[in-house]
């Protein structure tokens, strides 16, 4: 089983225990400041799917046929692909471009 570290939202402790639950969402407390809230730790699962997305498009797959083979919505998709391309701008405009000189 995978297990995930708590940090209180409001204190930053890892110190946290089960204290019930709401919902059929487990309530953790923070044991140093006593801090109780629903803590929801980052999806995995998620992250997969998104990695396999944005290879997906860079192959320059189609939107849609990737919403048939991940199952991630189309929105989902077009933000990814914008943070994608601003983040490979912003890659080349620090790289030097091939074949030049620097220094």
């Amino acid at each position: 089983m995978l297990q995930t570290p708590f940090t209180c939202g409001k204190c930053g402790s890892t110190a946290v225990r089960k204290n019930g639950s709401r919902n059929g969402q487990p309530k953790y407390q923070c044991t140093t400041c006593r801090h109780q809230a629903l803590f929801v730790p980052a999806a995995v699962g998620k992250a997969v799917q998104y990695a396999q997305v944005e290879l997906l498009l860079l192959e320059r797959v189609s939107q849609r046929a990737i919403v048939r083979l991940t199952g991630v919505s189309r929105p989902t998709i077009v933000k990814l692909a914008k943070k994608s391309a601003d983040h490979t701008a912003v890659a080349a405009q620090t790289e030097p471009a091939p074949g030049t000189r620097t220094g």
